[in-house]
């Protein structure tokens, strides 16, 4: 409504055509860039706090791995087979290692 207001106070001076639109797109332009940079402050500042707040949950979830480790005393123990699923034998080789294991 500003705009029009504006650019219809600009067409009672006699302008042009084109002239009245070149107004309007610069007051237009105007318009964005102020909404711009707030927005851009915005984002920015939405990221910091979804970094913080990632940071924050990492850091929750690594002092409570480590507090249940300290009341287990006990280490976990993880295996990766490779070519656990190919069918060539290496379900029975991480089998066997976990039963060693076990039985130590």
């Amino acid at each position: 409504m500003r705009l029009r207001r504006k650019c219809s106070y600009w067409a009672d001076a006699k302008m042009s055509a084109h002239d009245q639109l070149v107004l309007c797109l610069c007051e237009l332009t105007r318009l964005l860039w102020k909404l711009l940079l707030p927005l851009v402050i915005l984002c920015v500042l939405l990221v910091a706090v979804l970094v913080l707040l990632v940071l924050a949950v990492r850091l929750w979830l690594q002092s409570s791995r480590n507090a249940r480790r300290a009341r287990e005393g006990r280490p976990t123990v993880a295996f990766f087979h490779p070519y656990c699923n190919a069918g060539g034998g290496g379900e029975r080789v991480l089998w066997c290692a976990i039963r060693a294991l076990q039985n130590r």
